[in-house]
């Protein structure tokens, strides 16, 4: 007999999900099983009549060799007990639904599960609900729509979305006598707003725009037009009595401060979701940079070596996911002073990576939309991506994809073809502790 095959290693099989535990005494095992030999003594083990399929994880990250080949690519000895955490695998996300847009989608944010806002280079954001109905089509920009953030349901206001856009406006939207109506516009950047988001708490967002600026403001509509408040270059422009085009009779709100540092256009905006004065940016000179909006300090400057095209934070594994033009995704963590402050570079698009969002209730699982046309899905424990979705109509093969959100079960992209593309993931992972 093969001496390899016949080799054998001792593993303590570990579960965090109670419903899968099994007796963590070690067990005699061959070195030359993977995951799926693994799976099949785990349900023997439970006496699943119906076999449940595992991934395994040795110290933080999933094997996907055999344990023979694990023990020698890390150096380890085979007299040791090796421990395997153990958790359910996960299903592809499967696509539910399409919506079809005349123009580029470039953004879109879901509200709830029943509640999409799409906004699109025709300049129209659009709400969708999960029956397929546009149940809204709301024209309030001259131009394109860059970006649209959605406020928390859980916080109380009047403002329900919002939506930036390359006339240099953000639109905030609510409800009015029953209708979805423009309650102000936010003015003073003097260049295309690339990106908009909303605190979790529903009382300020944040602008990111070509004018290297990004902006602070309160998310409350203001109880009179600020045109007077408007600083002067922003001031130079029209007037409120002279001003023309889609929201030239909305009321005006001003910025509460103006964050400079960013050298070229600002791509991407975010919000640290456990500490709300601290917000995120990153932009053309390849820098990720945290500020406190309070005070308009540049908390830290880190640079990479291509330009930032998006990013979010996960206040469950608290670090800062980036989309990037070299076809990477790169994990930061903000909270180190120096050194290896990029934790992780995750490669596998062939194309610019647009798009990026974690998943709401993991520490680990994270999306991203690329102009390869495809979305992936990520474990951070492991470097190739889980899952590569492609689309399913042919009209959207190829496409770029320039938005993506996650909600819930629901994965949302868009972009080029025009098509929303609702996909249903249904995680088993839940939040670090």
């Amino acid at each position: 007999m093969d001496s390899k095959s016949s080799a054998q290693v001792q593993i303590r099989l570990v579960a965090k999900q109670q419903k899968y535990a099994v007796p963590n005494t070690p067990i005699v095992v061959p070195q030359q099983l993977q995951r799926y030999g693994l799976s099949e003594i785990v349900n023997h083990l439970l006496g699943n009549e119906k076999p449940v399929p595992f991934d395994f994880l040795a110290e933080g990250q999933f094997l996907r060799t055999s344990i023979a080949e694990y023990l020698k690519q890390n150096g380890q000895s085979a007299e040791n007990i090796l421990t395997l955490e153990y958790v359910e695998s996960m299903l592809p996300p499967t696509e539910i639904a399409s919506y079809s847009h005349d123009d580029w989608i470039s953004s879109v944010a879901a509200a709830s599960s029943d509640a999409f806002v799409v906004g699109s280079y025709d300049g129209v954001v659009r709400l969708w609900n999960a029956q397929s109905e546009c149940v809204a089509e709301l024209r309030g920009h001259d131009l394109a729509v860059k970006s649209v953030a959605a406020a928390s349901p859980q916080g109380k206001s009047k403002v329900e979305f919002i939506s930036a856009s390359q006339d240099c406006t953000a639109v905030a939207w609510g409800t009015k006598r029953g209708q979805q109506k423009a309650l102000y516009a936010a003015r003073g950047h003097t260049g295309s707003i690339e990106a908009v988001a909303i605190n979790p708490s529903n009382t300020h967002f944040v602008t990111a725009s070509a004018d290297s600026t990004i902006r602070f403001w309160s998310l409350a509509p203001p109880k009179q037009s600020e045109d007077e408040m408007l600083d002067d270059a922003a001031a130079a422009g029209p007037s409120s009595k002279k001003r023309k085009g889609a929201n030239a009779q909305t009321m005006t709100k001003a910025a509460v401060g103006t964050l400079t540092g960013h050298v070229g256009a600002a791509t991407s905006v975010c919000f640290n979701k456990d500490q709300e004065s601290q917000v995120f940016s990153g932009g053309w000179d390849h820098s990720l940079r945290a500020w406190d909006v309070a005070t308009g300090v540049n908390l830290s400057t880190h640079l990479c070596d291509k330009v930032v095209l998006d990013a979010d934070y996960s206040s469950h594994s608290r670090l800062v996911a980036t989309g990037h033009a070299d076809r990477s995704v790169r994990l930061w963590d903000p909270r180190a002073e120096e050194g290896a402050v990029v934790k992780l570079r995750l490669a596998s698009h062939r194309g610019f990576v647009t798009s990026v969002a974690w998943a709401p209730d993991s520490a680990y699982m994270l999306a991203s939309a690329s102009h390869d046309g495809t979305i992936k899905v990520w474990d951070i424990r492991s470097r190739p991506p889980l899952y590569t979705v492609y689309p399913s109509d042919a009209k959207d093969k190829g496409k770029k994809l320039l938005a993506l959100d996650w909600h819930k079960s629901l994965l949302l992209a868009g972009g080029e073809s025009g098509s929303l593309r609702i996909h249903s993931f249904n995680g088993q992972e839940e939040a670090a502790e």
